[in-house]
């Protein structure tokens, strides 16, 4: 099945199951994947990643007693902070829905992970979680900001402004950081790549 799967096909299906919003945003953390990519000199297949990007939130519209459903029915694994706000599950159950089309474990960990963060997320998913938190259309960081953290000298120092700048935002609202994201912060913080 994957390999019938091109970059159009998935997007003219994609953009008949999302919103106008939710497939605009799609397309460019798929694009910011690429471009994170190029910046970053990694070496990941090229049309994974923008499949990754593309699909990674396939499942957020789902309503969350939906969510809850299909992670009880598929006896998906699935963080406390995922229990507690709902709508998180929609990248457990995404990257289950992803492995259903008959994608590899990198891009299903991508998906996975990309709302946590994760050690287990993998290269990809570090480049999706960075890709879904920067991109242009996102109103949280103004272009000055996403220069700033596109100046960072790599992809790690990076994604610990991007978990910090959670942290701070959770904290706004009386929450913390996930035992997942906590985990990935303490890694990178300590030279660790994933």
């Amino acid at each position: 099945m994957l390999e019938t799967i091109d970059f159009t096909d998935l997007e003219k299906d994609l953009s008949e199951k999302l919103s106008p919003k939710r497939f605009t945003h799609s397309k460019a953390v798929a694009q910011t994947c690429l471009l994170l990519q190029e910046r970053y000199s990694e070496d990941l297949d090229t049309d994974q990643l923008y499949y990754g990007g593309l699909m990674h939130d396939i499942a957020r519209e789902w309503p969350a007693v939906t969510l809850q459903q299909y992670a009880i029915e598929h006896a998906l694994s699935v963080e406390s902070e995922e229990l507690t706000y709902p709508a998180l599950l929609h990248a457990p159950v995404g990257a289950d829905l992803v492995k259903e089309l008959g994608f590899g474990e990198e891009v299903c960990k991508a998906v996975r992970y990309h709302t946590l963060g994760s050690i287990e997320m993998g290269r990809m998913g570090l480049v999706l979680y960075i890709a879904d938190y920067i991109e242009p259309n996102r109103t949280h960081l103004d272009d000055a900001k996403r220069s700033l953290l596109l100046s960072r000298p790599s992809l790690e120092t990076l994604c610990m402004d991007i978990l910090e700048a959670e942290r701070n935002h959770l904290a706004s609202k009386g929450r913390s950081v996930s035992a997942s994201g906590q985990r990935l912060y303490e890694l990178l913080e300590g030279g660790g790549r994933l």
